[in-house]
């Protein structure tokens, strides 16, 4: 019988699909365009924040972003939501402290090719979505993993875990020495 932690705090399934959904055009830009996604994580390592912007305001320029983030190893992207939640956060970096200004655009373009099935299910289907948000606010975390493991199909994750108000996934690439992780999550219960 599959471990259950405590219980978390509360995502909805509407914040986990809206969320997905802000970010799918960014995450199938790279997948499409070798050059974008060079740009893009040549931002990253400079941690040139103005660059960020106005490239994730081409792909996504209705989005309800509350605040843009970058720390040189990778990107936070907070939205808006009402209260409690204020703003929920989308990521993909390297674990801080295991790397200093490194972020390849190869390994940003593969990730995000495993991850869109899994960010076009929560945007398409609410159902979906709201059993995601129990499974995380239960702290259901192989059950969690039976779900959306069929939408991620990369051989290269190497873990899906829960976090206090989100979830997390964890890849490891062929000739990158790095972890990258691809999160959802609620700054303030983290």
């Amino acid at each position: 019988m599959a471990r259950q932690s405590k219980p978390r705090a509360g995502v909805s399934g509407l914040v986990l699909a809206r969320t997905a959904s802000s970010m799918l055009p960014l995450y199938a830009r790279f997948v499409r365009s070798r050059p974008f996604a060079e740009e893009w994580s040549a931002a990253v390592r400079a941690a040139d924040l103005d660059t960020l912007l106005k490239l994730f305001k081409e792909e996504a320029p209705l989005a309800p972003v509350n605040s843009f983030s970058t720390n040189g190893i990778g990107f936070f992207v907070d939205f808006n939501y009402p209260p409690p939640v204020r703003a929920y956060t989308n990521a993909t970096t390297i674990p801080p402290g295991t790397a200093q200004f490194a972020f390849s655009a190869a390994v940003l373009r593969r990730l995000s090719a495993a991850v869109l099935p899994l960010y076009r299910k929560l945007a398409g289907s609410g159902t979906f979505a709201k059993e995601a948000a129990v499974l995380i606010r239960s702290g259901q975390e192989e059950r969690f993993r039976r779900l959306i493991r069929p939408y991620v199909r990369s051989r290269y994750v190497t873990g899906v875990h829960l976090e206090s108000s989100g979830f997390y996934m964890s890849f490891e690439y062929p000739g990158s020495k790095h972890i990258y992780l691809n999160e959802f999550f609620h700054e303030k219960f983290r």
